[in-house]
């Protein structure tokens, strides 16, 4: 609470236009979300048990992280890495190819996109760090922005670093606008202050879908984390149930009452006249529990445009056809994606290409220079065996050659050059195999 006191001073301090409570509010449930992609769900669930029932101790807490299968489904555009042409010098060219790998840029933007998807608004930053590029995925937990004239106009950034402990003095932040960069403590009082080296915020804002005018923090996605939170309480509620109601209770007919009796294999027992001792089973309905959980699931799926055998465990309804995740609403929601993410692509590269020179005046990329990304295309899920009839049917047809199979079946094999060279290996292999010679 102490730590929350301090938000209105440094709001107040920064001239921020913001409201710290509705801050304060996306802030918690931004991290209980990434908590639920990332598997971190017990703590949340513990408190939610404990509101519920005044004694959940004896309860076995179960979690069954459905949003990042939901999540993971549903962020399609990086399922492949997509081709990044440079129009430029060949300097352009290669300085860029070195960049993107020393970024991991296809790991970071598969990331970016899911969270994208859970979060719904979220910032990337291409960073200078350890005479490198790297590029940092900023999520709502830790900022605080004003835009312009439309919230993809970033005006303000705060950017919030609670340090290594729980020690509200390690808090600090970094606060950016186009001219200025400071650091701040706890306080909202200036560590470190300088110009702005790049000129612009060196933030780029994703989006889920189109912001309205007015809102630069998205809503959306409290169904799922809502089907999530029901999920692990009736998880919870399952075993449970399992341990109180599924064991038969011994009984007596005919004593006294108010005393027990414990028997081993081979004792005997006297009994009154007309006595009865036995078991009963108590009738839970176990199926019908289990049944619930499984059609919320389906239903969560099926509501985010995925199949509901996408959730399956059952081995004939996930197999076939019912694997292959691109339905026409997924394929629909895919290409709205793509086309999103390819104009964050070529801002992202603008923003790299500043951030790059600004540090590295002595081998810049041209101002001249422009990305052209090519997403690809998604598969379906193919039976090896028609697929090698398939290609089989196009070689005779003579519309494709074995480079172009060897592509596909190697994204690593970049150009056709490559995959012939790549070909001619494995065939001169092949002879040697078949000469008798050894290959090793």
């Amino acid at each position: 609470m102490l730590f929350a006191s301090q938000v209105p001073i440094v709001f107040s301090r920064l001239n921020l236009q913001a409201d710290s409570a509705t801050s304060l509010a996306r802030k918690t449930e931004t991290a209980k979300r990434l908590d639920y992609f990332h598997d971190s769900q017990l703590d949340h669930l513990e408190t939610r048990l404990n509101q519920l029932f005044s004694d959940p101790s004896a309860m076995v807490k179960v979690c069954l992280n459905v949003v990042r299968k939901v999540i993971v489904n549903l962020a399609q555009v990086y399922r492949e890495a997509p081709t990044r042409l440079i129009d430029g010098t060949d300097s352009d060219k290669e300085l860029y190819t070195g960049i993107v790998e020393s970024m991991a840029l296809d790991v970071k933007l598969k990331l970016a996109s899911r969270y994208a998807k859970l979060l719904k608004t979220i910032l990337l930053r291409p960073v200078w760090r350890n005479e490198r590029l790297d590029l940092d995925i900023l999520t709502g937990n830790i900022l605080d922005v004003e835009t312009g004239e439309s919230p993809e106009i970033l005006s303000k950034v705060l950017v919030t670093d609670f340090g290594t402990s729980d020690k509200i003095e390690e808090v600090e932040y970094s606060y950016w606008t186009p001219e200025t960069w400071e650091r701040l403590n706890y306080r909202g009082q200036t560590i470190e202050e300088a110009a702005n080296p790049y000129g612009v915020l060196p933030f780029l804002s994703v989006f889920d879908y189109p912001p309205p005018s007015s809102n630069f923090w998205l809503p959306g996605g409290d169904d799922l984390i809502s089907m999530q939170e029901a999920v692990n309480l009736k998880l919870t509620d399952l075993l449970y149930l399992l341990s109180t109601q599924s064991f038969g209770v011994g009984y007596i007919k005919g004593g006294q009452g108010g005393g027990s009796l414990k028997v081993d294999p081979g004792s005997l027992v006297e009994l009154p006249e007309n006595g009865e001792i036995g078991f009963a089973n108590q009738q839970a309905r176990i199926e019908e529990v289990v049944g619930a959980i499984d059609k919320l699931i389906k239903w969560g799926c099926v509501s985010h445009g995925l199949s509901a055998a996408s959730m399956s465990t059952d081995p004939q309804e996930a197999s076939g056809l019912s694997k292959i995740v691109d339905t026409r609403e997924l394929a629909e929601m895919r290409a709205e994606d793509v086309a999103l993410w390819r104009s964050y692509e070529k801002r992202l590269f603008s923003l790299i290409r500043t951030v790059w020179n600004a540090h590295s005046p002595s081998r810049k990329l041209s101002e001249s220079a422009t990305l052209n990304i090519d997403f690809a295309d998604p598969r379906p899920e193919v039976d090896p065996k028609s697929q090698a009839e398939a290609w089989e049917k196009l070689l005779g047809f003579g519309v494709i050659s074995p480079v172009d199979i060897a592509m596909q079946q190697n994204p690593d094999l970049k150009t056709r050059e490559e995959a012939l060279a790549y070909l001619l290996q494995v065939q001169e292999e092949s002879r040697e195999l078949n000469s008798g010679k050894s290959v090793l």
